[in-house]
């Protein structure tokens, strides 16, 4: 992709800790200051969200590339998980750890070379300040 590519949101705040996060083609998602924090449980929070980006962002790259390698996915499951610890301005999301486990049918070194493109070519992750780690398991 050379062009330029604008992603875009609307937050509508909806009395307390809650707002909604809106999107041009019509998907909403609730969400809320996290408990722990004095928020609302049973909400995503806007950490839950930009750890799931990081994860979602990591499927959709693989995709991509099994695609451009001709690699035909079985099985793709991962997991991430945010650490928040305090910093010296506040809180910060410092680490995302993403364990991916995935079956393919393809050659070994086809796979470890389309993985280590994804791992370094993911949009979101390459965005993030946030140290991002991956642990890929190839069944």
């Amino acid at each position: 992709m050379t062009e330029k590519r604008a992603f875009t949101n609307e937050v509508a705040w909806k009395g307390g800790y809650q707002g909604e996060l809106c999107f041009a083609e019509g998907q909403r998602i609730d969400f809320a200051l996290p408990e722990e924090f004095g928020g609302v449980a049973g909400f995503l929070s806007p950490e839950d969200l930009y750890v799931a980006a990081a994860n979602a962002c990591f499927l959709t790259t693989t995709l991509n590339r099994a695609r451009k390698y001709g690699v035909d996915l079985e099985a793709f499951h991962s997991s991430a998980e945010g650490i928040m610890e305090p910093a010296a301005d506040g809180r910060a999301i410092t680490r995302i750890s993403i364990k991916v486990r995935l079956r393919a049918k393809g050659n070994c070194q086809t796979m470890e070379k389309m993985m280590a493109e994804v791992a370094s070519s993911a949009p979101v992750i390459r965005s993030m300040k946030t140290g991002v780690d991956v642990d890929i398991q190839v069944e």
